[in-house]
């Protein structure tokens, strides 16, 4: 199974750049780098920390874990930031409004949450001796952490899956309303899938755990 989930990870990052790759201008580093951060480091990093006995993952140390977490994260937010302002001075250059639409607003959203679960991260981290600022507990903070990260990929793969019905991913794909449906529920199904096994690990690292301990 880790190989599988995996593998639809690593595709659905490839796809994008492909498709991407052609455009010219500053639009072709949105779709691309923005798959590449959440689709690939940001799933990554949370499946790193993943209980399936087929995981590797299971054999690195609490530390290692962490610590590769750490770095596909600062890719995923280095890859989101250099997207957003991608796709920020395209609009500028073309005259066009920000954030009209779904794909957009969400995806403000979903930028701006990415760097406040950044922010989180190091207090889990680096910034430990300044917990008690937040009035929470390392415990507390780290299961806030996961389940909001969890959420934040869910709501990632929406944006994502908006994005499969504007105009640009349209283009991309056969002039046929029955093909595009099939690509759009095949896409769709794949990042729920990810989705799903990032909801499955944290409720297996956390809720599974503190029911047996009781």
């Amino acid at each position: 199974m880790r190989r599988i989930t995996i593998t639809v990870s690593i595709s659905l990052v490839l796809l994008f750049v492909v498709l991407s790759i052609w455009e010219s201008g500053l639009f072709k580093l949105h779709p691309s780098l923005m798959a590449a951060g959440y689709l690939g480091c940001m799933f990554q990093a949370i499946y790193i920390f993943s209980t399936d006995h087929t995981s590797r993952s299971r054999t690195l140390t609490r530390k290692k874990q962490i610590l590769i977490h750490s770095l596909l994260q600062v890719g995923t937010i280095i890859c989101s930031i250099i997207a957003f302002i991608a796709i920020y001075l395209n609009k500028q250059q073309r005259d066009k409004p920000h954030f009209i639409t779904w794909h957009g607003l969400i995806g403000l959203i979903a930028f701006i949450w990415s760097l406040l679960q950044a922010i989180a991260g190091l207090f889990l981290t680096i910034f430990q001796q300044y917990l008690h600022s937040l009035r929470l507990t390392y415990a507390q903070l780290r299961i806030y952490h996961a389940t909001l990260g969890v959420l934040l990929f869910t709501l990632s793969c929406f944006v994502i899956v908006l994005g499969l019905a504007s105009n640009w991913f349209k283009s991309k794909m056969p002039n046929n309303t029955i093909a595009y449906s099939i690509i759009f529920y095949l896409l769709t199904s794949s990042m729920l899938f990810l989705a799903h096994k990032c909801v499955e690990q944290v409720k297996n690292r956390y809720v599974k755990r503190k029911i047996t301990t009781k």
